[in-house]
């Protein structure tokens, strides 16, 4: 099925936006073991969301120090 092997490129490539598009796309199943497999793509693109949402939050948050260091 062509949209799991797209959402497993996106998840190897971390790509965070191409895996939002795919997953807004998420087709019907007919066959449980393709649902799974999504299922399971899916629980690691979180996975995937959130170690970047902390990374992110990582750099802002150095920012900020940077920041009230270089204005104090």
């Amino acid at each position: 099925m062509s949209w799991i092997n797209d959402l497993k490129i996106a998840v190897i490539e971390e790509d965070i936006e191409n895996i939002t598009t795919i997953a807004d796309s998420l087709p019907k199943f007919k066959d449980i073991n393709d649902a799974k497999e999504a299922l399971n793509l899916i629980q690691e693109a979180i996975k995937i969301v959130k170690s970047k949402k902390e990374e992110t939050l990582d750099i802002m948050n150095k920012i900020k120090q940077t920041k009230a260091f270089l204005t104090s």
